[in-house]
């Protein structure tokens, strides 16, 4: 998988890195691109019979270990390295924001009701900007020139998605995996339904856990989001 996932990077990056230079050229600091965000799989989710893949919405200056202070450097290998280092070798756990304790009580309760389950993490916006958000010359660099997050799934095989992400970032679903409709589970939780080759993969969708602990539902909608997912794995 990891050499699939890394193969598939290298030959996007010819067309990506020229365009992403030449922006970031033109741009003032703020709003220069930085790193795209590439993953990695161990052994463990290779192995799994639940892979379970949660997006976010994007990372903020990206892999500032690539060169340029997160300014867009094209460094494949790098940038997978910090994914290792993060994700898979747990520097996640340190973080308390929201997304990260919301992410961290999911992988654990699922986790103690089906052991064979692993967890991926992606993003829906795999491009961000030097600082916070994204900014429409940049998402439309991604949408024409940076399409991956469909075959990074062809790849990892995952039978569970979930989004946290909110309707603000519905525009990127829509680009960068496909349309979609949503059917109410509860209030702020719903499955998803897209018109893809993904009909075996159970989807489901709610707000960024910053914006459920600014309505003081995290504890219902997470909770109700754990027992579908478990209902969903194998």
């Amino acid at each position: 998988m990891n050499t699939k996932l890394e193969n598939l990077y290298r030959e996007e990056f010819k067309k990506l890195s020229p365009v992403l230079k030449d922006y970031n050229l033109k741009s003032k600091r703020k709003k220069k691109a930085t790193n795209p965000f590439l993953l990695s799989v161990d052994e463990n989710q290779i192995n799994s019979n639940n892979r379970i893949m949660i997006f976010g919405q994007e990372t903020n200056s990206w892999c500032k270990e690539c060169e340029h202070k997160s300014q867009f450097s094209g460094n494949i290998s790098k940038s997978l390295e910090v994914y290792k280092k993060f994700y898979l070798k747990g520097g996640f756990k340190k973080y308390r924001g929201a997304f990260w304790n919301e992410f961290k009580r999911i992988k654990k309760e699922v986790q103690k009701k089906k052991n064979n389950s692993t967890f991926i993490w992606n993003n829906v916006n795999k491009i961000g900007r030097i600082g916070k958000g994204n900014i429409t010359e940049i998402n439309k660099i991604q949408f024409e020139h940076f399409q991956v997050i469909k075959k990074e799934i062809d790849i990892i095989k995952p039978n569970i998605i979930v989004f946290l992400t909110g309707p603000n970032y519905n525009n990127f679903i829509r680009k960068n995996i496909g349309e979609f409709t949503e059917t109410k589970i509860i209030d702020n939780l719903n499955k998803i339904s897209m018109d893809l080759n993904y009909t075996d993969i159970k989807m489901f969708k709610t707000f960024h856990p910053q914006a459920l602990y600014r309505k003081k539902i995290n504890k219902i909608v997470i909770g109700k989001l754990i027992e579908e997912i478990v209902k969903s794995c194998k």
